[in-house]
């Protein structure tokens, strides 16, 4: 087995897929993928390494952004066996890249938080949770809760009808996200858990904008905008990606002040960072 195999095991692993199998069906198998599940399993086994073309779907699956230390790993470790022997990755591709060293304890400590507690949510929950405004929410009261609910005391706090969230939260049951625990009360099997949604799939920026769309008609209703800010500024857009890929990583570490049963002054707040440019100039 190559280095390239050892480490795309490892970093599997630490997104929260136990198996070869839950991350390339839970992420949309073939439809995102540009190969088949076989083949895949040939890369884990060491058999096969990807085209280079397929290096980005696979490190934006796995959720690596390019200022993480497995950003590097990964890729370095695909160039030593790209160039077959040890001593022409030195010779040859060790001279053009630049070292990193040390590593963010902070950055560390997110990473085990999210491979401890991430669920991975597939694309036809996905789907289903985003066409159903009822759902989908009844679905975030429940996953951000240890305890359980009936309709009615969700669609008091969700300000939507009873019989949508009773609706809703059957479509929930049909997909193994939320359960009964009594005649007419419900909880998440995933309560606690970060979720994480799938990425990539045809699709996958209409449902994106129909969650956007999702949160503001319910902060319009029953929220409030706590801050806004932001800045215009001229530059390339490859500087742009990389310093975005770092606000993600602090967005990430706020799930650490998540709690999970009422407190005073308690809410569900949407964090959010936008990138978006312009025109070009």
């Amino acid at each position: 087995m190559g280095a390239f195999a050892r480490t795309l095991i490892r970093l599997r692993q630490d997104a929260g897929f136990k198996t070869p199998y839950a991350y390339y069906h839970r992420n949309g198998g073939r439809r995102v993928f540009p190969f088949t599940f076989a083949y895949y399993l040939k890369l884990e086994r060491g058999k096969h390494l990807p085209r280079a073309e397929w290096l980005p779907i696979l490190l934006g699956i796995l959720r690596i952004p390019p200022t993480d230390d497995a950003y590097h790993l990964f890729v370095t470790d695909y160039l030593k066996d790209l160039f077959v022997t040890e001593e022409n990755y030195r010779s040859l591709v060790l001279p053009l890249l630049r070292e990193q060293s040390g590593g963010d304890s902070e950055q560390r400590a997110k990473k085990r938080l999210i491979t401890g507690q991430a669920y991975h949510l597939t694309e036809p929950q996905c789907r289903v949770l985003l066409s159903d405004p009822a759902a989908y929410w009844a679905f975030e009261c429940l996953v951000n809760d240890f305890g359980s609910f009936d309709a009615e005391e969700l669609a008091k706090v969700l300000a939507l009808p009873v019989a949508s969230v009773k609706a809703g939260l059957a479509k929930l049951v049909s997909l193994k996200l939320a359960k009964k625990t009594s005649a007419n009360r419900y909880k998440s099997p995933i309560a606690g858990r970060f979720y994480v949604l799938p990425m990539g799939f045809p699709g996958y920026e209409k449902l994106r904008q129909r969650m956007a769309g999702l949160y503001e008609d319910m902060i319009s209703r029953r929220g409030s905008v706590l801050h806004e800010s932001g800045v215009i500024i001229r530059t390339d857009e490859g500087a742009m990606r990389r310093a975005i890929s770092a606000f993600r990583g602090v967005l990430e570490a706020t799930a650490a002040y998540s709690v999970h049963d009422k407190v005073e002054g308690g809410g569900l707040f949407i964090i959010q960072t936008r990138l978006r440019k312009a025109f070009d100039f």
